[in-house]
């Protein structure tokens, strides 16, 4: 299997096509993800490194995962931005060998998601406080 449609994510069957047999679209050598860089997107915003891989879907999952397991125990949050961080290496890795879909970066994706993030992160931190003053705890 030579690799994937870049317009419609069809396998293609033969390593030099010009053209995909099922949507017609030019075939262009595809752009190289960094592991590196997709690895410290997710090790800075949890999820980050899914959307430059072009997963926003699996992006907001692992950001999900770990707001969500940081907030019960820490521990699970934790494990969850470690295994985002390991999959947008591995996925990038993936994309370059062939053997996934290559997906548009998109620069606004990126940016408007560590925006939200960085949103939550404020609400979820006075909300916090707000329960820490309502329960009478004084640092």
């Amino acid at each position: 299997m030579a690799g994937y449609c870049s317009n419609c994510g069809t396998p293609l069957e033969q390593e030099n096509a010009g053209s995909c047999p099922e949507c017609g679209v030019q075939i262009r050598p595809p752009e190289e993800k960094s592991a590196g860089l997709a690895a410290l997107c997710s090790f800075l915003i949890p999820g980050l490194g899914q959307v430059y891989n072009g997963d926003l879907k699996r992006g907001f999952m692992v950001l999900l995962g770990a707001a969500i397991g940081t907030a019960l125990l820490i521990i699970p949050g934790m494990i969850v931005w470690i295994y985002g961080t390991y999959d947008a290496y591995k996925t990038a890795q993936r994309i370059n060998a062939g053997e996934v879909p290559f997906g548009a970066t998109g620069g606004l994706k990126m940016i408007l998601f560590a925006g939200l993030w960085f949103v939550a992160s404020i609400v979820a931190s006075v909300f916090l406080a707000v329960i820490l003053l309502f329960i009478g705890y004084v640092p």
